[in-house]
């Protein structure tokens, strides 16, 4: 009788066992559940609760000693009768786990109740092949006729707080964060304040990584949030009603995370360059794209403002300056005042036309501003061309409404309207044909964010998704092949990745530099072998404080085509105007590296070395340098001194090096 009792205890973990190589819950097994390679192990805890216990990677376990004590999900839903639930885990019931037969994935399943019996499951898969380094998170979720998923956050990871840990954003040519508790830091996608799909934090000890793998440019946000004891990774998007389809939503990319003990740059290089040659927009380098030839060739840039004698005066002298291949972003040609009555530009001011003209007779390159995103509502056009129809609608069917330095209220078009692409079409070719310029500059493309869209008639679903980037690739490609000639060029603000390869050149200005915010070189590490690019920062304007001979410094080390300062200002400056002169001839002569070249990271030299305090900016290495490879695989040393007096400095290989005051030096 007691030999059959304890047998009857002993049933169930029988059960278990026959079933645990494919289900695992709370009824059929008992102990963890591990998905690991060489590389990679993940452990999650068996039973009836779901627990994400450990995640370790050369011996780092990303999460905190409790394990991750976060939601690993949050999905905004929307039904009928105005249901509009967000949901987590918490308020849905765990099922339990399954395993793939062949061992790389495994499944995690919760119920989430809609009406009494009406379940819909929200599953998580974790795959980890043999030789990745990184596991991939998807997530999909079924739902009820009448029923679509409208945000999303997934994943959504803590790990441990580290010591002097900072976070990397990829918002302009990357910057540094301090980690300041209850504060999130956020990375935007697709625009100026996240570059690219991926965040770091890191410390002396480690780099933790976290991206999506998206290759159509989807609009989200990567977010740290910074708690007493941990960072909370998530990341979070606005879903198309199209990804939810036949009953089922599924978010349309996967997502890695990772840790190592390698530094910041090495992890970008090992885990998010890669990735970048599967994209349609990194596939090609500098020497396999087809660019305007005088963009190559355009070292120094000038930033000429409005239309006047003193103005022309002033790009004379540049031009006599600094000899032709001078680049011209031009601002202030059209009647309106900044940042009003777009997208009316024509008629442009009396004499530019001439200007124009006489510019590029003398080796110039005039490229003329327009913004690609906006329009006026205080426009007679807005009327008269039924541009309503054409705007960026939120879900409550209002306009996005955004105002800037004029205090004029602009909204935001949608670029998958016939009437935008026709109107940026028209106006392009209008400034080319009529104006007879070598490219036109177009603003906010590559800086500011999509905004979901609920308009209707228009040819995307509601909701965020990829269709705004699709749309502006369209727009390029159709300009590209249409009327653009192989000398002409378009320009942009900010480098959002997703249209780099369709940009002869990306202008990189809206960069953070504050106390809390170090600028860091995270975009040429990855794209300097792929993207033609222009600044550093928006010129302060007083240009003899150590500012301009910092930023010109910086520029030339980053790979960046160099100036976009106002050539009146400029002008005043002539100590500064020299030091842009000598650099831009380096530059100039050195197209094997920074023409198609890879930039290696910077390098603060040792030796005769002081630091100079730049206002507005930071304490810095008078003397600064960076290794590139050259195009045909060379390795090379640039040094740049920006200060009145010559210092000798020690190279890598313990040799040293005189470096001229105000001068540059290749090794």
């Amino acid at each position: 009788m007691i030999l059959n009792m304890n047998f009857r205890k002993f049933i169930p973990l029988v059960l278990a066992l026959l079933c645990a190589g494919n289900l695992l819950n709370a009824q059929t097994a008992a102990g963890d559940i591990v998905l690991s390679n060489d590389k990679v192990e993940l452990v999650f805890a068996g039973g009836q609760n779901f627990f994400f216990k450990s995640f370790k990677m050369e011996g780092k376990n990303i999460l905190t000693p409790k394990g991750n004590n976060t939601q690993l999900w949050k999905l905004t839903y929307e039904g009928p009768n105005g249901l509009n639930p967000t949901l987590l885990p918490a308020y849905a019931t765990y099922k339990g786990a399954s395993k793939s037969e062949d061992g790389q994935s495994l499944s995690f399943v919760w119920d989430v109740l809609f009406t009494p019996g009406v379940y819909g499951p929200v599953t998580v898969t974790v795959s980890l092949v043999p030789d990745d380094e990184l596991p991939h998170w998807s997530i999909e979720a079924e739902v009820p006729e009448g029923w679509h998923v409208t945000q999303a956050e997934f994943p959504r990871i803590s790990t441990p707080t580290p010591k002097g840990g900072k976070g990397i954003l990829p918002v302009a040519y990357g910057t540094e964060y301090f980690l300041n508790i209850g504060e999130e830091i956020q990375a935007t996608y697709p625009s100026g304040t996240g570059t690219m799909q991926m965040v770091m934090m890191y410390s002396p000890e480690s780099t933790v990584f976290f991206a999506s793998r998206d290759k159509a440019g989807c609009w989200k946000k990567l977010r740290l949030k910074t708690e007493t004891d941990q960072v909370v990774f998530n990341l979070y998007t606005v879903c198309s009603e199209s990804w939810t389809k036949d009953g089922k939503f599924s978010l349309p990319w996967d997502s890695v995370m990772g840790i190592t003990a390698d530094s910041w740059q090495q992890t970008a290089l090992k885990w998010y360059r890669p990735f970048t040659f599967e994209t349609e927009w990194g596939a090609k380098t500098v020497s396999e794209r087809k660019i305007a030839p005088w963009m190559i060739d355009a070292d120094i840039w000038i930033r000429p403002s409005n239309v006047s004698e003193e103005t022309m005066d002033a790009v004379r002298w540049a031009l006599d300056f600094f000899g032709k291949d001078l680049g011209m972003h031009w601002y202030y040609w059209h009647q309106h005042p900044f940042d009003s009555n777009y997208p009316e530009y024509f008629p442009e001011k009396e004499g530019f036309k001439d200007m124009v003209k006489e510019a590029q007779k003398k080796g110039g390159h005039v490229t003329p501003y327009i913004n690609g995103r906006l329009w006026d509502p205080a426009n007679h056009t807005y009327e008269d061309m039924g541009a309503a129809s054409a705007s960026c609608r939120k879900s409550d069917g209002t306009l996005y409404t955004e105002v800037y330095s004029s205090k004029v209220l602009n909204t935001v078009t949608c670029p998958s309207t016939d009437l935008w692409q026709s109107v940026v079409k028209d106006l392009n070719k209008k400034i080319l044909r009529d104006l007879k310029t070598h490219g036109v500059y177009m603003d906010q493309i590559g800086c500011a964010s999509p905004e979901a869209c609920y308009a209707e008639g228009h040819s995307h679903a509601p909701g965020a998704g990829s269709w705004w980037v699709e749309s502006y690739r369209k727009l390029l490609k159709d300009m590209r092949g249409s009327f653009y000639k192989a000398d002409e060029a378009m320009t942009t603000e900010e480098n959002a990745e997703c249209y780099m390869d369709l940009f002869d050149m990306m202008l990189i200005v809206n960069s953070p530099h504050n106390p809390n915010a170090q600028m860091l070189p995270l975009f040429p590490l990855i794209y300097s072998d792929r993207c033609i690019y222009s600044g550093f920062t928006y010129i302060p304007w007083r240009l003899t404080d150590g500012s301009l001979d910092f930023i010109s410094m910086k520029s030339l080390l980053w790979g960046s085509q160099l100036g976009w300062v106002d050539p009146v200002m400029l002008r005043k400056a002539p100590a500064q105007a020299e030091f842009v002169r000598t650099l831009g001839l380096f530059r100039k002569a050195n197209h094997d590296l920074f023409a198609g070249g890879r930039f290696m990271g910077e390098y603060v030299p040792a030796g005769d070395n002081p630091r100079k305090y730049i206002p507005n900016y930071q304490e810095t290495p008078v003397v600064m340098g960076a290794k590139w490879l050259s195009v045909d695989g060379k390795e090379a040393l640039v040094l740049v001194n920006m200060d009145s007096v010559s210092h000798d400095v020690t190279l890598p290989d313990g040799s040293s090096v005189s470096v001229a005051a105000k001068s540059v030096v290749r090794k």
